[in-house]
């Protein structure tokens, strides 16, 4: 640790880390557009500027480039600090457009927040205003480029240059008349090309997919977790009136850093498709409570050698808990064959978030014992929650001879449409859960929003009262508190944690993994020391 003097205060930092981050790390605030955190540093854009005592007196440097080290003193809001700070600022704004009333980056533009907190200075333009030529231009699948916005950061550049790869970006032409641009007949096109928009510091780069939708000071967020493969990345759903917007990643060192793959980034669209609203008694519409009652009499007359419950990997531990309680020894999850894109940076190739919470629970993932005895009229009724098993072609074929067939789901897929009993539930973005991903970290996953039809109720909850009925012990009150209570209780590293213990990065379990580390193959931690601010906590 290092003992630096900031603004005549002394801090302990961790010896190698940037200016910024050291002031960052300690609730100081300090200008930055071009740095960040998990890229190569440029120090290009020249607002984190600061004064530092050195043996020839005081002399002005980058913060983003400058490490700190033991006895340093800095000054961020000396008389030279800030006029170097609001000179770079000014120049930015020289020929940038006012087109703050129409900009997406509205209400999360650094450009905005930096010109309240060090700018408010007197305008003084002497020089006709210099117009950049591309104003909106289809630069991508998803991706929009207004150079007119751009302040030449390059931080969109540098995503692309190491994370993916790819390096569709670049600058042509010199001075006041350089921009950035694809190049000839490449567009931007790569899996994880929805980060450069979260990374621009302004409104230069922007999503088709969100552009004109909302604005962001409406957006309500809640933490949750990307359920398009088995990394199960850190997110923030972000909502506005009973709808969910977009995805975003939200920073967890330990896993996505703060990125994540298109594919996860609009996986919120189809949570919103296809919604199974109605539940259903022998494929005739009826109320949730007409469905529960034909479920009591079919569960309390069923022989529990001849329940059997196919439980799911896009479940919750939760959920898959309750159906275990409900199924017993006769409980497996189908999990289907992996099929998705893979990479060795974020992605994949199962395309669910949960099979390692399936193995925490001890429930099998072979689940052709139950196949088998499905096949040869041996199960009398067939409990089956978030899980399409009509995709495969046996399933399909034995669930016809499944006397009762209930279903617990949010969509109306194959599996729905030939229940004898269906009953709709709310999708994990409408309800509290718990997720193990591929490498064994535990994540919280946040209600977001209400459903359309805000009875719906909640898998875990509605499979309490179905267990109830098969004369099962169950706990009444279906409390996230008490359901995590419930399964962790088991789980040795777990007993002294409760559900709001949950830090927002998750917890490490000691379960084996089944999948490598992300990253594994990318030198991505370019800022290379992690700080730490003035509680002990990462920064």
């Amino acid at each position: 640790m290092a003992k630096v003097t900031i603004n005549d205060q002394e801090f302990e930092v961790t010896d190698g880390t940037n200016v910024l981050e050291a002031c960052i790390a300690n609730g100081i605030k300090l200008e930055h557009f071009c740095y960040h955190r998990y890229l190569p540093v440029d120090g290009n854009c020249r607002t984190c500027m600061v004064e530092i005592d050195t043996p020839r007196g005081p002399m002005l440097t980058v913060g983003c480039n400058t490490k700190v080290s033991d006895g340093m003193v800095v000054h961020t809001e000396s008389e030279k600090a800030v006029a170097a700070q609001k000179s770079a600022l000014e120049f930015l704004l020289l020929d940038h457009p006012l087109d703050c009333p129409i900009c997406d980056k509205a209400g999360e533009c650094k450009l905005q927040d930096h010109y309240m907190d060090f700018g408010q200075y007197d305008h003084r333009r002497i020089v006709p205003r210099f117009f950049k030529e591309g104003k909106a231009q289809d630069t991508g699948e998803h991706i929009v480029l207004d150079n007119e916005r751009c302040i030449l950061c390059t931080r969109c550049m540098r995503f692309l240059d190491n994370i993916p790869g790819t390096s569709e970006l670049g600058i042509i032409n010199r001075g006041h008349e350089a921009r950035i641009s694809t190049f000839p007949g490449k567009p931007i096109q790569n899996d994880y090309s929805g980060n450069i928009t979260d990374v621009c510091p302004v409104g230069a780069l922007t999503l088709k997919e969100f552009r004109f939708k909302q604005r962001v000071w409406f957006l309500k967020k809640a933490d949750s977790i990307c359920t398009g493969c088995a990394r199960g990345c850190s997110i923030t759903i972000e909502h506005n009136r009973g709808k969910i917007w977009r995805f975003m990643p939200r920073e967890n060192a330990a896993l996505n850093r703060v990125w994540m793959c298109d594919r996860g980034r609009f996986a919120f669209q189809s949570l919103q498709e296809n919604r199974l609203f109605a539940a259903s008694v022998n494929k005739s519409a009826c109320s949730v409570d007409t469905a529960l009652k034909a479920a009591k009499a079919v569960l309390a007359q069923t022989d529990a050698n001849r329940l059997a419950a196919i439980a799911s990997p896009w479940s919750s531990v939760e959920t898959s808990y309750q159906l275990k309680l409900l199924g017993q020894a006769n409980t497996s999850a189908f999990v289907p064959e992996p099929d998705g894109a893979a990479d060795d940076i974020l992605m994949l190739a199962a395309r669910y978030p949960n099979e390692n919470g399936l193995k925490l629970l001890g429930i099998t993932t072979d689940c052709s014992p139950i196949l088998d005895r499905v096949q040869q009229g041996e199960i009398d009724t067939l409990v089956v929650v978030e899980n399409n098993l009509a995709i495969q072609s046996e399933w399909k074929s034995a669930l016809t001879k499944v006397k009762n067939l209930i279903v617990l789901s949010s969509t109306a897929d194959e599996t729905a449409e030939m229940a004898s009993i269906c009953l709709p539930v709310r999708n994990y973005a409408e309800t509290d859960g718990s997720f193990v991903n591929a490498t064994s970290l535990l994540q919280r996953a946040l209600a977001a929003i209400e459903p359309e039809n805000s009875k719906l109720p909640a898998p875990a909850g509605l499979l309490t009262v179905l267990a109830s009925f098969a004369g099962r012990e169950v706990n009444p009150d279906v409390n996230i508190g008490n359901q995590f209570a419930a399964w962790s209780a088991a789980v040795a590293e777990l007993q002294t944690v409760q559900w709001h213990d949950i830090p927002p990065e998750g917890l490490q379990l000691s379960l084996a993994p089944i999948a490598d580390a992300p990253f594994k193959n990318k030198k991505i931690d370019f800022n290379t020391i992690p700080c730490k601010s003035k509680n002990g906590a990462a920064v």
